[in-house]
């Protein structure tokens, strides 16, 4: 098990591969174990299955999503008759296991979001109990169990669905709202949140259909000015966004900088359409090294990003 999981420390997908050969060997190993006899035996029989998942899914090919989809569903029965009173790692690892097998189910499209949405919920539902009261990560692993629903939400197109990713994003900003200036990992679930939030409100402002899950750099005119609050909500979270952004780069934390250009050009297209007389002052806070990083303002995807974002204050209106 350690060796797969050194193994899987690595973005190269040969190691990835490797890595999943020692799962199975370990695998095999415990499924001769006497599983009944003593219950936590499962509880490593679950690691097994779903660091196998996660391997899989590691691996960014389709194809292999419903082994991945199979590890999980493997590791969750194998730890279904636990009694999750008995250790606070029993509930912590089933809520992982839930949540990850949703993420997997919305990487396999349209036909799993139905799926994923209910893997979410049991992970909140896991969360929401008295058994997960010890788990000293509770709030985080609830706040992130929050945007990812939020995140299966946006990716359907149903109006219901729009609802429902909105309230799942304010929820999950709300659970963080006092640690993501301190916390990075807490910090990426705000931020992945508000990028949700975005999706959410160009999907509203778009007049030529929605973009793409995920696009939120493409805004439309919209047949009418009449939604200021979805305005005001996008310019908030983009700007309260890449403010955090800033904080970390000035701890010298760089890892948010592809959510932060994402933001960026989203929140440029939105003050150009709607505030103009604001995307100067937007486009120089945020190019400003003093308030960041050298690193990050001089990096070539924040500076194309403000080279795009210059370029809308001479685009003639299209209204």
């Amino acid at each position: 098990m350690k060796r797969g999981i050194a193994l899987m420390e690595s973005d190269e997908p040969a190691a990835i591969v490797e890595a999943l050969t020692y799962f199975d060997r370990a695998l095999a190993l415990r499924l001769d174990l006497p599983l009944d006899e003593f219950p936590r035996l499962r509880y490593g029989l679950a690691a097994c299955w779903l660091n196998r998942g996660d391997a899989l899914v590691r691996l960014g090919d389709p194809a292999r999503l419903p082994a991945a989809v199979h590890a999980y569903d493997e590791g969750i029965a194998a730890m279904r008759d636990l009694d999750l009173f008995a250790d606070p790692l029993y509930p912590r690892r089933l809520v992982i296991a839930h949540q990850n097998r949703g993420i997997a189910r919305l990487a396999q499209g349209p036909d799993g979001l139905n799926d994923a949405v209910r893997s979410l919920a049991e992970a909140i539902a896991i969360l929401d109990g008295e058994p997960a009261a010890a788990m000293p990560d509770r709030e985080h692993l609830r706040a992130a169990a929050w945007m990812n629903l939020a995140n299966v939400h946006a990716a359907d197109p149903s109006h219901a669905s729009d609802t429902a990713a909105h309230d799942a994003a304010r929820r999950a900003l709300t659970m963080v709202a006092e640690l993501e200036a301190t916390d990075p990992a807490a910090a990426e679930v705000g931020l992945k949140a508000r990028h949700v939030l975005c999706r959410i409100v160009a999907v509203r402002l778009t007049s030529s259909g929605a973009p793409a899950p995920g696009a939120i750099d493409a805004i439309g005119a919209p047949d009418d000015l009449t939604m200021p609050d979805d305005v005001h909500e996008a310019t908030d979270a983009v700007d309260e966004g890449l403010a955090l952004v800033r904080q970390w780069e000035q701890r010298g934390v760089p890892h948010f900088r592809l959510l932060a250009c994402d933001l960026f050009r989203f929140g440029a297209r939105v003050y150009a359409r709607y505030q103009p007389q604001f995307l100067e002052e937007f486009v120089l806070e945020n190019v400003d090294a003093a308030q960041s990083s050298r690193e990050f303002v001089l990096s070539e995807e924040l500076q194309a990003a403000a080279h795009e974002a210059l370029e809308l204050l001479n685009r003639p209106s299209s209204t």
